[in-house]
């Protein structure tokens, strides 16, 4: 079953975060250690989600801005798990 939701990105941080921002409608915040040039914050965007929730992640609408639909191959029970779980401070994925 897959889940679709957003994200607010925020590219340049220290390290990857992820938070629930709201559930209903789901809104992730995300902090992206990586500029948002040339694709290299969205590639790491997709990869560290898809290392967190354990399932593929693609980026639906929003492959320029800030504001982007995803869709992740688990329920909204599993992602709002892991998100809680995981979703702090973690390493940058390499």
């Amino acid at each position: 079953m897959a889940v679709k939701f957003s994200v607010r990105a925020c590219p340049g941080k220290r390290s990857f975060s992820a938070s629930i921002a709201s559930e209903s409608p789901l809104v992730l915040k995300v902090d992206v250690p990586e500029e948002p040039e040339k694709g290299r914050a969205n590639r790491m965007l997709l990869s560290a989600l898809e290392n967190m929730l354990g399932c593929d992640v693609t980026i639906v609408a929003g492959h320029t801005g800030r504001k982007k639909t995803l869709v992740a191959d688990c329920s909204q029970g599993q992602l709002l798990e892991q998100v809680k779980k995981n979703g702090k401070n973690t390493e940058k994925p390499r």
